[in-house]
């Protein structure tokens, strides 16, 4: 009975550091969370804008992708190989710093992307990008 009585009193632990913090933590959260309740309380007329712009620039890159189908969208809308070429020439015109970023289906063939392409070099752009995905080689198959 003696070795029994040294387990149990090894056993116990001291909660109290643990009790501790969840109340320094309490009264953090309660203090930040006033702090946050009157700042919105403040009256303030916010200044009105002349022209309503967005914040962000618009994208640099043009997305292309084309479908097992064969078919294209740009911009979530299908085009036909003649609408792709003027709206890329459109799109050059308006900044001619643009990227094109083709996506092509594994399944689609490989006419379709030529013909994306062709489009893209004939109405001038300068950056293309081609997406894919890198595969790592299998480590079971050298075994």
């Amino acid at each position: 009975m003696y070795i029994r009585e040294d387990i149990e009193e090894e056993m116990q632990i001291n909660l109290m550091p643990l009790i501790d913090m969840v109340f320094l933590l309490l009264i953090f959260f309660l203090v930040a969370s006033t702090f946050a309740q009157q700042e919105r309380q403040i009256a303030i007329e916010l200044p009105v804008a002349s022209q309503d712009k967005p914040l962000s620039a618009p994208p640099k890159q043009l997305v292309i992708n084309i479908l097992a189908d064969g078919s294209t969208v740009v911009g979530g809308r299908k085009c036909a190989a003649e609408q792709l070429q003027t709206m890329l020439t459109e799109a050059m015109q308006q900044r001619e710093d643009r990227a094109v970023f083709i996506r092509a289906d594994a399944g689609s063939r490989h006419g379709d992307f030529a013909a994306a392409v062709r489009a893209c070099r004939e109405a001038g752009v300068k950056q293309l990008k081609i997406g894919y995905i890198v595969q790592e080689p299998d480590a079971s198959a050298g075994q």
